[in-house]
């Protein structure tokens, strides 16, 4: 009944929920640390910390679509709540999760509880790589410096994108490549499930790019700050001094140090997007290549969105970056920037006399890389097919529009 008590405590108005939800590397995490400000506290994963620790899909007297570890989770949300309420009448709780737990019967009864939610999205060469690090971290038992150590990465890539995820966890299945395919894939389908159940209700719904958060924080955190309907008077608390919102609000089942989350929780600002951070399809091995191009058009259509709110516009994505005086998002990551460009291309306000001389600039442009794993050369190429990627997007889009 740990459900229907904690629906209870937030339709009597003792509590509500701020929801933070994406995929793994997606910045659920950072966007937690940042939007704890504004909860009494931040519970970090409470429904697959509890399947890890219960044992995953080998555990006995599992039911099904996981609905004991839901019931559990609630009754972990519910103990927060009553612990705030010792000392005050209303209680803020933030929960942040990501998608793959949420079959959709058990994320239909769970999207009728919070009242604020926020879906993060990163592009998917980084998440990819950032996933295909940590797993690589994982498996050779470094001390960590293999998330930042590219080469290796991407050396060891075709040996770890078919690697049985039972080998690092004996509760995991699949191999890396599937188990991130069906986290967008659920993100996809909660995304529209959710977005129709709140229609004509008065609960808010946005969406975090990451890069997009990184590129100017001031801006696209005032967006969607406005959008959940959150009220701010300072945006500085919510960009610096980071780690203190982390050790002070959020409680995690689990080791808070592991390195999935040590980053995020211990920064002290938001990271400026920078020079050399992008990285080419063409660096992954062809099967890794061939799942982050099924990946995108995932990604942009949560990317063009409406809930979208901190959309770059035409202007802004020739404005410099956070904390820089040379540059610009195409200068950072030019996928992300070609395609906001085309997202500016097909409105029905376009100024293609505007966007195009933009888009060339973008697939002549020669972006510095970080190291020398990768060759340089023109942005058309480097992302050659990721950018063929984006034109079938709006052609299918287009040719729907005409049907």
């Amino acid at each position: 009944m740990n459900e229907q008590t904690l629906k209870q405590l937030v339709t009597s108005g003792k509590a509500s929920i701020i929801y933070v939800h994406g995929t793994s590397r997606s910045g659920t995490t950072i966007a937690q640390v940042i939007f704890s400000r504004f909860a009494d506290r931040a519970i970090h994963q409470p429904f697959a910390a509890l399947l890890k620790t219960q044992g995953g899909s080998l555990r006995p007297n599992k039911l099904p679509l996981n609905t004991d570890i839901y019931e559990d989770a609630c009754g972990v949300i519910v103990n927060q709540i009553l612990e705030i309420l010792k000392e005050k009448d209303h209680a803020t709780i933030l929960v942040k999760e990501i998608s793959y737990f949420f079959e959709l019967p058990i994320w239909e009864r769970w999207i009728q509880i919070p009242e604020k939610f926020l879906f993060t999205i990163r592009e998917p060469h980084l998440q990819y790589f950032s996933e295909l690090s940590l797993n690589t971290y994982r498996y050779f038992h470094s001390d960590g410096a293999l998330i930042i150590n590219r080469e290796f990465v991407l050396e060891n890539a075709p040996t770890m994108e078919s690697l049985n995820l039972q080998k690092l966890s004996s509760a995991w299945d699949g191999t890396i490549i599937s188990d991130n395919e069906n986290q967008w894939e659920a993100l996809i389908s909660q995304w529209k499930t959710v977005r129709s159940f709140l229609e004509g209700t008065s609960k808010k719904l946005a969406i975090m790019d990451l890069n997009i958060m990184r590129m100017n924080p001031y801006y696209a955190l005032e967006k969607i700050i406005d959008k959940l309907g959150i009220e701010v008077a300072d945006l500085d608390p919510c960009i610096h001094t980071l780690n203190i919102q982390s050790q002070s609000k959020i409680f995690d089942l689990r080791n808070p140090n592991r390195e999935a989350v040590r980053k995020a929780r211990n920064s002290k600002a938001i990271d400026p997007l920078v020079e050399g951070e992008d990285i080419s399809p063409y660096a992954f091995p062809p099967q890794s290549r061939e799942h982050i191009w099924r990946l995108i058009p995932i990604y942009l259509y949560l990317l063009y969105a409406p809930e979208q709110v901190a959309m770059p516009s035409l202007e802004q994505l020739n404005d410099f970056v956070a904390q820089s005086e040379t540059l610009k998002l195409s200068d950072t990551h030019p996928f992300e920037a070609y395609a906001i460009a085309n997202f500016h291309l097909h409105q029905k306000t376009a100024q293609p006399e505007k966007v195009v001389p933009l888009i060339e600039q973008i697939l002549k442009g020669h972006t510095k890389t970080s190291s020398g794993w990768e060759k340089e050369s023109l942005n058309s190429e480097r992302f050659k097919g990721s950018f063929e990627m984006v034109e079938q997007y709006w052609n299918q889009r287009n040719q729907a529009k005409n049907c």
